[in-house]
């Protein structure tokens, strides 16, 4: 029953990143240092329809707009990085940022994501900072996104 929990999880995501305009599309997807990210926000309470939140990522924050940020990393070959340790930081414009939040490993289809859940104060664009660390290297590979939360 939980492995076709995770389907329609990761079924939806892929219909909300179908279902955005092109210019975001092309947004959701990022190249640095040999690592693909691809990576979707959506309302936290999509989510929640299907899944425990505190079973997937501990506690759930109070007030503001809960966000589901989701995760996945690709090797330049295709093949998928499901060992690596992966934070984020919400940065909105005029509140002081959060510390950064570890994405909890997530699986979806039976492949390796990452996600966690953030608190939007405000309407507009949030800025985030995703951080990727991999076995193998020394330094975090860091990429930059914004979005419009729902």
């Amino acid at each position: 029953m939980e492995s076709n929990s995770w389907r329609y999880a990761g079924c939806l995501i892929m219909v909300a990143l179908f279902m955005m305009p092109s210019h975001l599309l092309a947004q959701s997807r990022l190249e640095r240092d040999g690592v693909v990210l691809y990576w979707g926000l959506l309302p936290a309470a999509i989510v929640a329809q299907r899944h425990a939140l505190e079973e997937m990522h501990g506690t759930v924050p109070s007030g503001g707009r809960l966000q589901h940020l989701v995760v996945a990393l690709f090797r330049a070959d295709g093949s998928r990085i499901g060992d690596a340790i992966v934070r984020a930081q919400l940065s909105e414009t005029g509140i002081v940022d959060s510390p950064p939040k570890y994405l909890t490993p997530m699986t979806i289809n039976g492949e390796a994501s990452y996600g966690q859940i953030f608190t939007t104060v405000l309407r507009g664009t949030a800025h985030f900072r995703i951080y990727v660390k991999l076995p193998r290297r020394d330094l975090d590979i860091e990429f930059a996104i914004s979005a419009s939360p729902q």
